[in-house]
């Protein structure tokens, strides 16, 4: 793809807003009504993983334990970060930065 020609498959958002001169509150706001719908979307779309497979209906998937452990396991690591986040707001903490550009399988312990 053309690096000049950047263009949304879908485009759901609308035009991109600039927000530099928007009050912290405005962007607060702007950005919690973008974020959390996608975040709920993701959600669901991650338990919908666990439906097991119906060979009759061929709806569903197969995993092993480890696997479906492995997503539990980082997905309470994710909230106790996001909570931790929250509970935090406005003390300085460290940052433990785990968003890594990798496949996800290939992480597996």
């Amino acid at each position: 793809m053309d690096k000049n020609n950047k263009t949304n498959i879908v485009d759901f958002r609308g035009p991109r807003q600039k927000t530099k001169g928007w009050s912290p509150e405005k962007k607060f706001t702007e950005f919690a009504r973008i974020r959390v719908p996608k975040l709920l979307r993701a959600m669901k779309s991650v338990k919908n993983l666990a439906t097991v497979y119906n060979p009759k209906t061929k709806i569903g998937y197969i995993s092993t334990k480890n696997q479906r452990k492995k997503i539990v396991k980082d997905i309470r690591a994710g909230w106790r970060e996001l909570n931790g986040a929250w509970e935090n707001a406005g003390r300085k903490t460290k940052t433990n930065n785990t968003n890594k550009k990798e496949d996800y399988w290939e992480t597996e312990e």
